[in-house]
């Protein structure tokens, strides 16, 4: 293989036309550049220039060997430059890879738009999306950072708290129309529910009012591990459900639903951002962390993807009548 040093010297003499004239251009010694370029032609086996006293002339073969070697010297200078600037974009962070790990409530809801925000800001980051519970779902090892209410257990994870939920009890207009509203909280236990499952065999919710505490087993009709499927059981009039209230503003706006005994609400829940700690030195997470974080600030705001109102008659009632 050539030596990409001889292809330069050559480059370089045929260019200043003279030894001479590239000693001056290049600080090289004639005789050091003379030793390279006799090297070069007897590596290629071809006889480049013809020499006099004064120029340097290539041979036919020279001119052609001269062209192609311009041309891969401007192509390795633009490639060397390429590498260089993506290594920088990289160090700096703004570019790669970053892979996310959120619960099911927050990912189209809060961090599907949190997202778009950053990949807007750093269009050259790609960007993998994934929801805890599922069997595809990545460890904790495999993710750059993890947000929700309960981080995943791993020795290295500093947990930072974005802020707290708010929940309150919703229903729909449907279900208050057939089963009557909560007069108050001595009511509860009697309504219809749709809990989320925790994976405990009792559901108990604890809600407070002032410095009243009020502890009951609600009745559950259905009971789902994730709260899209809560809240769209709740939209569709089967029940009561606990919430968070960023998760419900459009339905609120839509009508969809309407909350139940507003003045009794569950303790607030912390939301964490969780991230192995190595990994934070990098600008690109430590710029999403501070998207993330600020952007939760503005929760109540973020989630505009509304379900549907229920009409009068679902397809299944109607089929029911006529049948």
């Amino acid at each position: 293989m050539v030596d990409i040093k001889l292809i330069e010297s050559f480059v370089l003499v045929i260019r200043a036309g003279s030894m001479t004239r590239a000693e001056a251009l290049s600080g090289t010694p004639k005789a050091t550049l003379s030793r390279q370029l006799v090297k070069l032609e007897k590596d290629l086996d071809l006889e480049l220039v013809r020499r006099d006293s004064r120029r340097m002339i290539p041979t036919e073969a020279g001119r052609r060997f001269f062209i192609h070697g311009e041309q891969l010297l401007a192509e390795m200078s633009a490639r060397i430059e390429a590498a260089r600037t993506e290594a920088q974009d990289l160090a700096d962070g703004v570019m790669g890879d970053i892979s996310v790990l959120t619960d099911t409530h927050f990912s189209t809801p809060f961090m599907c738009r949190v997202t778009r925000l950053f990949l807007e800001r750093y269009p050259n980051v790609r960007c993998r999306f994934d929801v805890t519970g599922r069997i595809s779902s990545p460890k904790m090892d495999d993710v750059d950072c993890y947000v929700g209410m309960s981080p995943p257990p791993h020795p290295n994870l500093v947990e930072k708290v974005l802020g707290q939920l708010n929940f309150s009890l919703f229903a729909s207009t449907r279900y208050l129309e057939m089963y009557g509203e909560p007069k108050s909280q001595l009511d509860l236990p009697r309504h219809r529910a749709i809990t989320l499952d925790d994976a405990t065999p009792d559901v108990v919710h604890r809600l407070f009012s002032g410095s009243n505490v009020f502890d009951y087993e609600p009745r559950s009709v259905i009971r789902g591990n994730d709260y899209w499927v809560v809240k769209t059981f709740c939209i569709d009039g089967l029940g009561i459900a606990l919430l968070p209230d960023f998760f419900t503003g459009p339905e609120l706006e839509a009508g969809a639903l309407v909350r139940v005994l507003p003045d009794w609400r569950p303790e607030p829940v912390r939301v964490y951002c969780a991230y192995q700690r190595q990994r934070y030195s990098g600008r690109k997470l430590r710029a999403f962390i501070e998207l993330t974080a600020a952007s939760f600030q503005r929760i109540d705001g973020f989630h505009y993807y509304v379900g549907s109102r229920m009409t009068a008659a679902r397809p299944d009632e109607v089929v029911a009548a006529n049948s």
